[in-house]
């Protein structure tokens, strides 16, 4: 399994440029400020995003949870 720090874009693949929004919701909408979205979500370096990495954890914890109710 691949670990998500590996991803090698140009850009946060949830960022859409037409509205300046991330579309990765957790339980609501996420409107980075324009320095953060020049930091993180318009460059390679959105994998340090805490969004980001927050919503990858919850998505992996989920999974993780989902395989242990199958698995019983």
């Amino acid at each position: 399994m691949g670990h998500f720090s590996e991803k090698n874009e140009s850009h946060c693949p949830y960022w859409t440029e037409c509205n300046s929004q991330c579309m990765r919701r957790l339980g609501g909408l996420f409107i980075p400020l324009p320095y953060y979205a020049e930091q993180f979500c318009k460059t390679g370096q959105f994998t340090n995003c805490g969004h980001y990495l927050l919503s990858n954890l919850l998505t992996m914890e989920r999974a993780e949870s989902f395989a242990n109710a199958y698995n019983s």
